[in-house]
């Protein structure tokens, strides 16, 4: 990420890291959604609840923020939901 698109998402964090208000516009939505798939390791398979535990660190509404990642194929899944990895691709 650029200084400019850093400087974006710090506005949404408190001093540690966490997300303290949800942004309104779509391009501020991503980059915060980028900014929660760049705590996930490259590589690794993570379960559901490893997936939950690990947002929950960074944001309160874990859950749709999990599915937001999904959505936006920042992160990716099995079919039956229980694995989930980041996507290299992006």
């Amino acid at each position: 990420m650029n200084e400019q698109e850093q400087d974006i998402i710090s506005r949404y964090l408190d001093n540690d890291g966490f997300v303290k208000t949800w942004p309104g516009k779509a391009k501020k939505r991503e980059l915060i959604l980028k900014y929660l798939a760049s705590k996930f390791t490259p590589g690794q398979k993570y379960s559901e609840p490893e997936v939950n535990l690990l947002l929950r660190q960074y944001i309160d509404d874990y859950v749709t923020r999990r599915r937001d990642l999904v959505e936006s194929n920042l992160l990716q899944r099995t079919d039956d939901g229980r694995v989930y990895w980041i996507n290299s691709k992006n």
